[in-house]
């Protein structure tokens, strides 16, 4: 069995394996919902910045790099931890 808790692993590759490893409908699931946050971000950022949403979203990758990733770690690991709960 695969050693999800590895601390020399990051999210990001602790994530993937866990997407690879539970049940696939748990995994649909929480990429369903993702999916369904991500819509409604997108259409929130396009009504706030019109044209200018991918220039706005670079602007934060860049000049915003730790948080950022940190974001992106947490978002990593809540999900990890919902596929999990669930996978039980």
């Amino acid at each position: 069995m695969k050693d999800f808790f590895d601390e020399n692993k990051t999210p990001k590759d602790k994530f993937f394996e866990i997407v690879f490893n539970a049940n696939k409908n748990l995994v649909i699931d929480e990429l369903e919902d993702v999916f369904k946050r991500l819509a409604a971000l997108e259409i929130l950022a396009e009504e706030c910045f019109g044209d200018e949403v991918d220039q706005k979203i670079n602007e934060v990758v860049f000049n915003k790099s730790d948080e950022f990733e940190e974001m992106q770690n947490d978002l990593y690991i809540d999900i990890m931890s919902k596929i999990l709960t669930k996978n039980e």
